[in-house]
C-alpha cells in the first residue's frame, strides 16, 4: 500500500484478487501460488471461519495452483502457455493442481474423500490429510483427486522434484537486491 499503510489487505487476499481480475478479465489465464494457494489446494480447515473451506480453485476462480516451492513449475507452466496450449490443457505439470469437469483424462490417480464426505465427518477430513500427507515426496507422491460434485473435481498432479545442486547454485547466483523491498 502507499505509504506501507499496514491492515490494508483483505481475508482470503488470494481469493479477493482473482475474483476481481476474473471478473475484469474474464479469459485471462490465472495461475496462483505462494503459501496461500499452496496450504489451500484441496479442502482445508479454515481456522477463521471454523468450518471446512473448498479448493481455492473453486473459490477464486484461478485456473492453476502451482504449489510448493514452485521454480520448476511455474516454468513449466510459462513454457506451455508460451507454446499455444490452452490454460485449460495444462494438466501435465507436476507441482500444480487443477479443476476438472470429468476425470476422462486423468489417470493412476488416488481418490480422496469428497468434500462432501469430508463435510459431514471430520474422520474423512484426517483420512484425506493423511493421504495428502503421505503423497508429498517427489519420487512417490501420487496423483490425487477431490471430488466436488458429479461435474467438478480438484486434481493435485504428484509435487515436483527438488532443484539440482547446479539448478540452486545458477538462482543464487542471480542479482538479488539482498534487501527487503
Amino acid at each position: 500500500t502507499p505509504g506501507g499503510i499496514t491492515g490494508k489487505r483483505p481475508d482470503y487476499a488470494t481469493v479477493v484478487y482473482c475474483n476481481l481480475i476474473r471478473k475484469v478479465y474474464k479469459k485471462v489465464p490465472i495461475i496462483i501460488g505462494g503459501i496461500e494457494a499452496s496450504l489451500r489446494r484441496l479442502a482445508h480447515y479454515d481456522y477463521w471461519s471454523d468450518s471446512l473451506k473448498h479448493s481455492i480453485l473453486i473459490d477464486s476462480q484461478a485456473d492453476i495452483v502451482v504449489y510448493g516451492m514452485g521454480e520448476l513449475s511455474i516454468v513449466e507452466v510459462a513454457d506451455a502457455l508460451n507454446s499455444g496450449i490452452d490454460i485449460g490443457n495444462i494438466t501435465f505439470v507436476n507441482g500444480t493442481a487443477y479443476r476438472a469437469k470429468n476425470l476422462e483424462s486423468v489417470y493412476d490417480a488416488k481418490m480422496l474423500p469428497s468434500y462432501d464426505e469430508m463435510k459431514a465427518d471430520k474422520l474423512k477430513y484426517a483420512e484425506s490429510f493423511y493421504i495428502q500427507y503421505v503423497n508429498t515426496d517427489s519420487v512417490t507422491g501420487q496423483r490425487l483427486v477431490e471430488k466436488y460434485n458429479d461435474h467438478m473435481y480438484i486434481v493435485q498432479n504428484p509435487p515436483s522434484r527438488p532443484l539440482t545442486q547446479m539448478e540452486m547454485d545458477d538462482i543464487y547466483e542471480l542479482p538479488y537486491m539482498r534487501a527487503y523491498h
